[in-house]
């Protein structure tokens, strides 16, 4: 019965302690932070658990908050408003490139509180915020908003750096992206710790540790394509063995060979991470051929019809055939005008529920300086990255945000540097008004 009923996933966690550690350059800190983490689709996995975070500073009562699970499963947006409403956390908006964009809401009825303990302060170890009472549960191709807030009464409760890169964090299984920072000590809150300006600061940087572990998808035939070459060709040749009568394999029946071989690990036949890349990319553009290649004979069947149709309407016309085209082009015309009108409606209607979200929020959200990444309110932009896509668009996006972080120097530089000149040599100061006067 064992061999009947094989199991699907693995029961325990294979990596136990893996751990990831960001770059703490300690640019700033503050009350929050909040970014999204997303989960790999290149190995077989079948779930990620983060276990616990690691973050250090004054800290005191600290909260830690995940975005709800979304049931669109972060797919391509649709023109129902509902389907629109229910994708509105974080969502997907891309076309299938492997740069899309995301989106979270910083308001606390799409998220919900997983942890809450008050802690002393750690400014130079980390201090680990464990979660395994509730744990963080990503599935493969999912991406989760986290909010780590403190409510002490100062601007050093938590470490975060500024965004360097476009991605914080990555590797064979989690990417960590940057995200943004929150500067009042109320959770969500909307007014700075100072009482005036906005409180959300974008394109900054989680600092600290994630722990997390991973469970695998053990092989079964549904799950045959999910695994590296090495393992595949394994697969084939224990059933070809098993075909023939000499061997000794021949004595096992099929579900036999498949319990062996679900009993095995995804990397015991040394396949590699980038191998498996490969693999997939490979997959997804056969089934985008496939895709196309379906449209396009959908399409000719359909424009054989419409001329098959055509003549079967000129050969069997009649003195009203006239008043039957009116007919036909009136009535397309109100079907037309009658689906334009929906579809308006319900982006009007998810445009005024958008507008009625940002009508909750205070008049402390509006922008207070002159720079771009304090003039968020409380919806999130974000870009995100798909593995399997092409990595000219990630080098692009990695080149738009080295300029951008260069735009942001000169502009400090052009701001603030003959003031600090005049600070520091007040006496080279004087000397030039001198020289004017004279």
């Amino acid at each position: 019965m064992a061999s009947i009923n094989r199991p699907k996933i693995a029961t325990h966690l294979i990596n136990e302690n893996v751990t990831i550690d960001t770059t703490d350059r300690e640019d700033h800190t503050f009350c929050g932070i909040a970014f999204p983490v997303q989960c790999k689709t290149i190995l077989p996995v079948d779930k990620i658990v983060i276990k616990s975070l690691s973050v250090r500073g004054a800290l005191g009562p600290i909260t830690v908050w995940i975005t709800k699970e979304n049931d669109m499963k972060y797919s391509s947006l649709s023109n129902s408003s509902n389907a629109a409403r229910s994708d509105r956390v974080v969502r997907q908006r891309g076309d299938g490139s492997s740069v899309n964009k995301g989106q979270m809401i910083m308001k606390e009825k799409y998220w919900d509180k997983i942890y809450e303990k008050t802690h002393p302060a750690s400014y130079r170890q980390y201090c680990e915020l464990d979660l395994s009472a509730n744990p963080i549960i990503l599935k493969p191709g999912e991406i989760r908003g986290i909010y780590i807030h403190s409510t002490h009464d100062s601007d050093q409760a938590l470490v975060y750096d500024n965004q360097q890169n476009i991605k914080t964090h990555d590797d064979n299984f989690l990417t960590v992206l940057p995200g943004r920072a929150h500067v009042s000590t109320e959770v969500f809150g909307t007014r700075p710790i100072w009482g005036w300006g906005n409180a959300w600061r974008d394109n900054r940087e989680f600092v600290g540790q994630i722990s997390y572990g991973v469970v695998y998808k053990l092989w079964n035939p549904s799950e045959h394509l999910s695994f590296g070459k090495n393992f595949r060709r394994l697969t084939t040749e224990f059933m070809m063995y098993q075909r023939r009568w000499e061997s000794p394999f021949s004595m096992l029946s099929d579900d036999c060979i498949f319990y062996i071989l679900n009993m095995c690990r995804w990397d015991w036949m040394n396949d590699s991470f980038n191998e498996l890349r490969c693999h997939k990319k490979r997959l997804k553009q056969m089934v985008a051929i496939s895709s196309n290649n379906n449209a396009s004979e959908m399409q000719t069947s359909k424009v054989h019809f419409t001329d098959g149709a055509t003549e079967d309407f000129k050969c069997n016309t009649t003195s009203n055939s006239q008043q039957c085209i009116i007919t036909d082009r009136a009535q397309d015309d109100r079907n037309s005008n009658s689906s334009g009108s929906e579809y308006e409606g319900s982006e009007e209607g998810d445009e005024g529920s958008e507008e009625g979200d940002e009508g909750e929020e205070e008049e402390g959200s509006e922008s207070d300086d002159g720079y771009d990444d304090h003039r968020g309110g409380s919806k999130f932009q974000f870009f995100y990255y798909d593995d399997l896509g092409s990595s000219d668009e990630e080098r692009e996006a990695e080149a738009f945000r080295e300029r951008q972080e260069r735009r942001r120097l000169l502009w400090i530089r052009a701001h603030f540097g003959h003031q600090m000149i005049a600070v520091l040599n007040p006496d080279n100061e004087i000397d030039d008004d001198d020289d004017d006067s004279e």
